[in-house]
């Protein structure tokens, strides 16, 4: 799996309690939003949610309706279109990379505080994309987690829109067109942005297999998850819509599926409230003793002999690194700075990892990655390489320092 097939789905983005909730005087009701919708009937004990999502770290997507907090806080597990994690270990979703440099004393600096790009946004926007953000609540929340595809049926689907688009719109008419689908979504219209999409693409064979057919699909699968426990889906906004549509299609398997009323409060609810208690994960690791606070639960990369967890902020582009792995060499402050590897004007610093364990730390390169903050020491006969990188704001702040002093070793 390449990198230009990973952009297949990113492109691909951008295509794609019935009742009145109580709220105070001056909360905000738009009635033509329709981003939420409540599934029910057809012998389900309990109710499921429908909600219409946009790949995308900008913050604007992010201020999600009352009721949608709500939704989430109540069900039993959160689906997505396909399980993000696995693309932890295998891509950097940096566009471009931080470029430093280094003062008298070997400290970085950078004369450009602009956000570095990233495929799914900006540093600017938050850490993760939407759905993104859905599946780490799952988890942290201790939610079930459930999934309508995989990664490589999304490309798969995608493989030809990219080809159209590529040789048939220029990066203007691009931008134009998400421009535009961004604010459909932000209005909550999801027939303008279905129209938006169908103007687009034509509903021809790309339609058919990238809207349609998927629809197909999902609705099979959302069919038989919500029979056995009540679910927040979330599908691509561009997927609701239409006769052939995921609503029409649940319609037709005799479910209802009604509108949430959108309620915007000026404050933040009870409800957001308390998703946001679980915006952070501290991940413990029994065999080798030490526990690191995350935005979620770290992966285990498979593809290097040593250990080595890693955890991606795929929105803003940063990613940690964990990396442990026996010591044989004895002498160990005299390979240290090979460890770093610090470019030829840069510095390591010698300091105290938890106060008390000798440890060495800079900007320094590595392999496939560019420059990366590093600490690094030993510890109970292991080699420990904290790591992270991202874009130009991220190596510039004190967000590195702050991911190695969370990293606390019994």
């Amino acid at each position: 799996m390449n990198l230009q097939r990973i952009n297949l789905i990113l492109w691909g983005c951008y295509l794609t309690l019935s009742p009145v909730w109580t709220q105070e005087e001056s909360t905000s009701i738009k009635p033509d939003h329709q981003l939420l919708w409540q599934i029910s009937g057809n012998g389900l004990k309990k109710n499921s949610y429908l909600f219409g999502s946009y790949h995308s770290n900008d913050p604007r997507v992010f201020r999600l309706s009352d009721s949608t907090f709500s939704a989430i806080n109540r069900v039993d597990g959160i689906v997505l279109e396909a399980d993000i994690y696995e693309l932890f270990t295998q891509y950097d979703m940096r566009i471009g990379r931080a470029k430093l440099k280094f003062d008298s004393e070997g400290r970085p600096y950078t004369s450009d505080r602009r956000a570095s790009k990233t495929r799914y946004g900006d540093e600017d926007g938050r850490p993760q994309f939407l759905d993104l953000y859905f599946q780490q609540l799952a988890q942290n929340m201790g939610k079930g987690f459930y999934v309508l595809e995989t990664i490589e049926e999304q490309m798969e689907a995608f493989e030809a829109l990219f080809e159209r688009s590529r040789t048939q719109m220029s990066l203007q008419q691009l931008k134009v067109i998400q421009d535009n689908l961004m604010q459909s979504y932000l209005d909550g219209d999801i027939d303008r942005l279905l129209t938006l999409i169908q103007k687009q693409m034509g509903t021809g064979a790309a339609y058919e297999r990238i809207i349609v057919k998927r629809n197909e699909h999902m609705a099979v699968g959302i069919d038989s998850l919500c029979r056995k426990r009540s679910l927040f889906v979330a599908v691509g906004a561009g997927h609701l819509a239409g006769d052939k549509g995921l609503i029409q299609l649940l319609r037709s398997r005799g479910f209802r599926v009604n509108q949430v009323v959108a309620s915007f409060s000026p404050e933040r609810t009870e409800a957001e409230k308390k998703l946001r208690l679980f915006s952070r994960h501290t991940y413990q690791d029994s065999t080798y003793g030490f526990s690191a606070v995350l935005g979620g639960i770290p992966v285990r990369d498979s593809s290097v002999l040593t250990y080595r967890l890693i955890y991606q902020e795929m929105g803003q582009g940063n990613t940690y690194v964990i990396e442990l792995e026996k010591v044989y060499e004895r002498n160990f402050s005299e390979y240290a700075e090979d460890l770093i590897d610090p470019p030829k004007n840069g510095s390591v610093e010698e300091i105290l990892h938890q106060q008390k364990i000798p440890a060495y730390e800079g900007i320094g390169f590595e392999y496939g990655v560019g420059l990366c903050w590093k600490r690094v020491f030993e510890y109970q006969g292991n080699l420990v390489k904290l790591m992270c990188y991202g874009g130009n704001k991220f190596m510039n702040s004190n967000r590195p320092t702050n991911f190695f002093n969370q990293v606390i070793f019994r």
